[in-house]
């Protein structure tokens, strides 16, 4: 009976075990090459700006702060005519994630260059970021690989709102055959959380969150 009575606890015990919510898991980020890709928020007489790489990495302060930096392709591109301006933007990254599961940046910097002309081929270029409702996704399914957030971005004066949807990895080609973007190569890259729904950006032909995150399955 002693014996049959400590099965039934046991068996209880192990039961309660797997139906708790699991522990929160912080806020990891994956480094460092993503891929993104832009949802105009409003009409714009500017240019639709074409999906891209993002550098972001996560990184602690000697004061135990957690800081968040993003830096774009875009702007990477113009640091040997610009090199005096930063090519990245620092934000204060949270600890913990809401309750929709996702860790929120804040007090992200502006990041811009102001590069002069090169050549005639390389005219001269004015770009601005300001980033706005930054969001990493920390759940277990997705720790720290799929991102959110708004944009304000100026190119030669003209001003556009994007969001920004992105994911990790962002070095995942998904050009088919003739070069066209192929949603096929995406949802077969071994690199990719099996659990993503992506799809190929034709702007940059590199797999990016197919809707907006959590964009899983």
């Amino acid at each position: 009976m002693t014996r049959r009575i400590f099965g039934l606890v046991l068996a209880t015990a192990l039961f309660s075990a797997c139906d708790t919510e699991q522990p929160p898991i912080g806020c990891p980020v994956q480094s460092l090459t993503w891929a993104v890709t832009y949802k105009p928020l409003e009409q714009s007489a500017c240019p639709v700006k074409a999906g891209e790489q993002l550098g972001i990495q996560k990184f602690s302060t000697p004061t135990g702060d957690e800081r968040l930096s993003i830096k774009p392709a875009t702007l990477v591109a113009l640091d040997e005519r610009d090199p005096e301006r930063l090519a990245y933007s620092l934000g204060t990254l949270a600890k913990e994630s809401d309750e929709e599961g996702f860790c929120a940046a804040t007090d992200v910097a502006v990041a811009e260059k102001h590069a002069p002309a090169a050549s005639d081929a390389e005219p001269a270029k004015d770009i601005v970021y300001r980033w706005n409702d930054v969001r990493i996704l920390a759940t277990p399914q997705a720790p720290g690989t799929q991102m959110v957030a708004e944009l304000e971005y100026t190119e030669d004066g003209c001003t556009a709102r994007y969001e920004v949807w992105g994911m990790w990895p962002g070095d995942v080609d998904c050009a088919g055959e003739g070069g066209a973007p192929s949603n096929e190569l995406c949802a077969k890259a071994g690199t990719i959380n099996p659990d993503f729904v992506s799809v190929c950006d034709p702007t940059q032909l590199r797999c990016v969150p197919a809707r907006r995150p959590p964009s899983v399955k």
